[in-house]
């Protein structure tokens, strides 16, 4: 059985409800990485969501809210349990509302990516892996960090790791931090999964001079089996 593998941003200014017209610069995209959702997860029992979380937290499959960004937009499936918003990963929430809008119905549940990039949680057979992640938040004078031409540097190289493979880009941890890139952990989690493997198919843009991307891979559990998880 293979092992569908997605990654999807994680910026709440992609929900039109928080961000309004300027959801419309990117719906395109997100479109695109709804179809992505949908393809890799035919077939499948349950999806598994990783994200970058210091506490390494778990969850399971929960229903919430959008709250903490300001909209009361409900997240999650309507049979799973109610959870607070302050007690739901951020990557999460995001990730629940973009697997509402590709209408996938499977149960769901969470694992936190700690800073070496190491998964409280692997996946097992049947499961949809979601990995959010950003790229860094430096790529323009918009941006929410100071322009950096490292972060405008290391999110072309990201855009090229999807499309070619070979070994993640990584400037390390303090660099990381300079030029905003602060879902690396999850980007060290996702090359843990898939190895040095090119996506099968991937879109990337950056309207607000954050680096956002979705790319898919399909890993065969028998005869290409993924990578070890973490690093470091």
């Amino acid at each position: 059985m293979n092992t569908p593998v997605v990654l999807v941003p994680g910026a709440p200014v992609l929900v039109p409800e928080l961000s309004g017209e300027a959801a419309a610069e990117t719906a395109g995209q997100v479109n695109a990485a709804l179809d992505l959702l949908r393809t890799a997860s035919s077939g499948l029992e349950r999806v598994l969501v990783l994200g970058s979380d210091p506490e390494g937290r778990t969850m399971g499959d929960v229903r919430s809210s959008l709250s903490r960004w300001g909209a009361a937009v409900r997240v999650g499936r309507s049979e799973a349990v109610e959870a607070e918003y302050e007690d739901v990963p951020d990557a999460a929430l995001i990730a629940w509302w973009l697997l509402d809008r590709a209408g996938i119905d499977q149960p769901r549940s969470f694992a936190g990516v700690t800073g070496g990039g190491r998964v409280s949680r692997p996946p097992g057979r049947g499961t949809l892996v979601v990995v959010v992640g950003d790229g860094p938040a430096s790529l323009t004078p918009r941006a929410p960090v100071p322009e950096d031409p490292r972060g405008v540097a290391l999110d072309s190289d990201l855009t090229e790791w999807l499309r070619r493979g070979g070994p993640l880009p990584d400037p390390g941890d303090a660099v990381a931090e300079a030029v905003g890139w602060w879902s690396r952990p999850a980007w060290l989690g996702l090359a843990g999964l898939v190895g040095e493997r090119s996506a099968v198919e991937s879109v990337s843009w950056a309207p607000f001079g954050v680096g956002y991307h979705c790319a898919r891979w399909d890993l065969s559990s028998s005869s290409d089996s993924p990578g070890q998880w973490g690093h470091g």
